[in-house]
């Protein structure tokens, strides 16, 4: 099935010109678990040219990510509850202990590859991480995975058409 919408995607973009493939992948870098890795995958795939792949899945990937980090507001996620046996109570706690682990470096350089980058974001922040923190660290993840995902997708192409 995933397979399968990425063949329909990849033909869609295909067929159409290049300020149609850029909203495309605009869009598509915004989507959790896409984001700049596979929308500058994508791009270059598609045939835009790398830089252009690469700047326009990052500039959306960001977007998102900015989305949560800004509006985000601590006291609206804490936890009152008395029982500390609760859901809630155990999945902060496994988030906590992650981010006490890996820091916020950690969480935003792995993220994508464990979950995504907006989830970790969010995950950083509940954590007590300061959003200059998190926004820093997510923009320097943002551009690594972003460049790791057009230098697949060059090498991918290359590898198609040789």
């Amino acid at each position: 099935m995933f397979r399968e919408m990425v063949q329909d995607i990849l033909s869609y973009l295909n067929g159409v010109n290049e300020l149609i493939q850029t909203i495309g992948i605009f869009i598509l870098s915004l989507i959790p678990f896409v984001e700049s890795p596979g929308g500058a995958a994508v791009g270059v795939l598609v045939g835009l040219p790398v830089m252009w792949a690469l700047v326009i899945s990052v500039i959306g990937n960001w977007l998102s990510i900015m989305a949560i980090v800004i509006p985000y507001n601590a006291w609206l996620f804490r936890y009152r509850n008395s029982d500390q046996r609760g859901f809630i109570h155990r999945r902060t706690s496994k988030a906590k202990a992650r981010y006490e682990k890996y820091g916020v470096p950690g969480v935003a350089l792995l993220a994508p590859l464990i979950a995504s980058g907006h989830i970790a974001a969010f995950g950083s922040l509940a954590a007590g991480a300061s959003k200059r923190t998190v926004v820093f660290w997510h923009v320097i993840s943002i551009i690594v995975w972003g460049v790791i995902g057009a230098t697949l997708g060059f090498y991918l192409k290359t590898d198609v058409l040789s």
